[in-house]
């Protein structure tokens, strides 16, 4: 039977934390934390009960911050050219390029309904082709590389920019022409290419330099034009017009109130104080109640 006073049993019983619990006595030489083995305060920056080293990435307070990404700098609505794609530039681009489509195809459309009362529309003539081939021909197929290359421009290197001027939106459709005389004149390097080997060295020529001007300066006048008709499109204000008296219409807008004179007046002993020679009011010093000396009274007689 132990001894109830003995110091070791009664430190075993009280346990780690001196409360009768159970829990062991760390071993000798161990490093304890602060707080215990629950998870009290810890000064490691883990979360409480998570292990030292474990999986858990909270944040650290001490690490150096992510350095933050500079800013984009807009491009300049004045200048030439400004690489860059968005939907913007490219709905610019459809509409001065279909625009031209548009306007070869009501072109050729005419031109075929009056050739065809004189000649059948689907038959031969000339060098074995017919009207509808010269059609598609004429209005798709030849000036397709105008087309594209002119888009090109237009969407990703001279857009059509609402916060443009009119004279650069201008400079940026003759450099978008120009582009797609270019795309001509390449093509007409290959088909050139094959045709001088039949008619001559000059056949050449004509592909690469005269029929590429011959339909690149027309289109690129076209450009012009409905590269202005985007523009204004793009930068037509967006919704329905107000009514008069509405909020944010001119002349709806109160001035702004007087500013109403000050509440708080200054004191007359501050400007008494303020004053040489003038003396304020003297306030006391604060001093805390003293008990009496004999709160009880004499001393009882005998």
């Amino acid at each position: 039977m132990s001894n109830p006073g003995d110091p070791q049993r009664s430190q075993h019983d009280r346990g780690y934390y001196g409360a009768g619990w159970s829990q062991p006595a760390p071993p000798a030489g161990a490093p304890q934390q602060p707080g215990g083995a629950y998870g009290g305060p810890q000064q490691s920056g883990v979360p409480y009960g998570a292990p030292q080293g474990g999986p858990y990435r909270g944040p650290q307070y001490g690490g150096a911050a992510p350095a933050p990404r500079p800013p984009r700098t807009p491009a300049d609505p004045r200048r030439a050219f400004a690489p860059g794609a968005s939907v913007t530039n490219t709905a610019g681009a459809l509409i001065a390029v279909v625009s031209i489509v548009l306007v070869e195809f009501v072109s050729g459309l005419v031109g075929l309904l009056g050739a065809s009362f004189v000649v059948h529309p689907f038959a031969s003539y000339g060098a074995g082709g017919s009207l509808v081939g010269g059609f598609v021909s004429g209005v798709f197929a030849t000036p397709f590389p105008f087309y594209a290359g002119a888009f090109l421009a237009l969407a990703f290197l001279t857009p059509v920019d609402r916060r443009s001027p009119l004279p650069t939106v201008l400079l940026r459709a003759v450099l978008a022409g120009a582009a797609g005389t270019i795309a001509l004149a390449l093509v007409g390097v290959f088909t050139g290419t094959f045709s001088a080997v039949r008619s001559g060295g000059a056949q050449l020529l004509i592909d690469v330099v005269t029929r590429p001007l011959q339909s690149g300066v027309p289109f690129t006048l076209m450009l012009i034009a409905t590269s202005t008709a985007a523009w204004l499109w793009l930068g037509r204000p967006r919704g329905g017009r107000r009514a008069p008296g509405a909020p944010g219409t001119p002349g709806t807008v109160r001035p702004a109130d007087a500013v109403p004179p000050a509440t708080v007046q200054p004191s007359s002993q501050q400007g008494q104080a303020g004053q040489p020679g003038a003396q304020g009011a003297q306030v006391p010093p604060y001093a805390p109640p003293q008990p009496p000396s004999n709160p009880w009274g004499g001393p009882a007689p005998r």
